[in-house]
């Protein structure tokens, strides 16, 4: 009985067949008398899956079901067995929004349609934080980015149809907002569409893929390796001791690699002599920001896209101001949410008039802030401005931190590492849980919508 509803719960944060693959199999006995929720597995490979995978979410959500009960988890394997062992120097485990349920196998995977029991495998090799739109046919670009797009394109049909790499490592850097995600992410998604094993990941997903010896893991010796933001990889020396080796199981055997920098690779002298040499040993390319050309036709696709109807003098003027795809995209967000809480039934142009708002707003130093919706937020639930960025933890605080993380995705668009920063030094997987949980919630649950859409309509009016 417990267990149902235990199950009951966890169904508001992952689906029903993820649910199935883990949270079924467990043996899972209450003790009230001691405050435990005994927990035991099918075996020892199944434990580790799970404390990899989801033993935090699992452990944060027991908590707003059952506070007085902590997971105890079965003594037959040490749990030193299975604690991080790739986390960056000095850096310590966040326990409040984190881990992602984005790291549970998805149906679809390699693995999945292969039909191998989870216990049989080491790490997994597959898509991580993979967006749908990463394609090559979203990709916009001209004449000068001709050279890595093309080639990044024809790598991925040279792999894909069973071929070795030409270039082996490849790697593209250039400054941010250039489309590097996107063009790893395209690469990834190509060959995955292909039947290829593709781990695509950055740092804070990477180390899944190294939870074993690199030279005993077969998921590391058979996926084909996009690893976003590579020069974060400096942060941990296991990291970059680990990387070493797998590459050179990679480079022996003929398997892609494929990295993205926001500077020339030889520019990270701290990821040290014997990882640099591997990472120029193949081609380097550059990915410009893109010109005036591509940042019009992209925001012509937004526009149409989200159905804002701006007309022609409107979206040169966003071209003009945004020099990357990344700003555009957030400009974009606000838009798309200022014209949804403000446009009124028989209004004939409401994006238009929207857009002239935010232009108005946005020239009279008036500027939308991480610090102003943590502020409008803070106000709402009666609770302090700087707790919501701090280490404490409660229910009610909790949620007030989740929504203000999700409200500064949604308007500011800010990349999931700033995110962290912003509220309290938490990382990357973190940042997506919150943003994914608050995500589900509005679509469930119609208060929690109501209050998202009005927490939003307060910020754009304070700008």
């Amino acid at each position: 009985m417990y267990k149902k509803k235990l199950r009951k719960h966890l169904e508001g944060i992952f689906s029903s067949s993820e649910l199935e693959q883990w949270f079924d199999p467990l043996d899972i006995r209450p003790e009230p008398e001691k405050g435990l929720l005994h927990i035991a597995f099918p075996h020892m490979f199944f434990r580790r899956r799970f404390m990899d995978h989801v033993g935090r979410i699992f452990e944060q959500a027991l908590l707003s079901f059952e506070g007085t009960l902590r997971a105890h988890y079965g003594e037959n394997t040490p749990d030193s067995a299975f604690a991080p062992r790739f986390e960056p120097d000095g850096a310590e485990p966040d326990r409040d929004i984190d881990n992602t349920d984005a790291r549970l196998r998805r149906p679809g995977t390699n693995a999945a349609r292969s039909g191998k029991n989870a216990a049989a495998e080491s790490a997994p090799a597959e898509e991580y934080f993979l967006p749908e739109h990463y394609t090559f046919d979203n990709f916009l670009f001209n004449s000068k980015n001709e050279l890595p797009v093309t080639t990044a394109r024809e790598t991925s049909e040279l792999v894909s149809a069973g071929n070795h790499p030409r270039y082996n490592p490849f790697v593209v850097y250039g400054p941010s907002g250039s489309g590097k995600s996107h063009l790893l992410g395209a690469m990834a998604r190509a060959l995955q569409q292909n039947g290829c094993n593709v781990f695509y990941g950055n740092i804070m997903t990477f180390p899944a893929l190294l939870e074993t010896a690199p030279g005993s893991c077969p998921a590391s010796r058979n996926a084909c390796i996009f690893l976003d933001d590579a020069q974060r990889i400096a942060s941990s020396s296991n990291i970059r001791d680990a990387l070493v080796a797998l590459m050179d199981i990679h480079l022996s055997s003929h398997k892609l690699l494929a990295f993205s920098f926001d500077r020339h690779p030889a520019g990270c002298r701290e990821l040290g002599r014997p990882l640099l040499s591997r990472i120029t040993s193949g081609l380097v390319v550059e990915l410009k920001r893109p010109d005036l050309d591509i940042r019009l036709s992209y925001a012509e696709k937004r526009s149409s896209a989200l159905k804002l109807d701006l007309n022609k003098e409107q979206l040169l003027d966003l071209a003009n101001k945004n020099a990357d795809i990344r700003s555009l995209d957030g400009y974009f967000s606000r838009l798309a949410a200022y014209t949804a809480v403000s446009s009124k039934n028989g209004s004939p142009a409401p994006a238009r008039e929207a857009y002239a708002t935010l232009t108005l707003k946005e020239t009279s130093n008036a500027r939308l802030t991480p610090e102003l919706i943590i502020a409008v937020v803070a106000e709402h639930f009666s609770v302090d401005a700087g707790e919501l960025i701090g280490k404490r933890r409660d229910g009610k605080l909790s949620q007030a931190r989740y929504i203000a993380v999700f409200l500064c995705r949604e308007l500011l668009r800010l990349k999931l590492v700033t995110l962290g920063n912003i509220f309290g030094k938490r990382n990357h997987t973190s940042v997506l849980y919150a943003v994914r949980s608050i995500a589900k919630r509005c679509l469930i649950d119609n208060d929690t919508n109501k209050l998202v859409e009005e927490l939003k309509h307060t910020c754009l009016s304070r700008c």
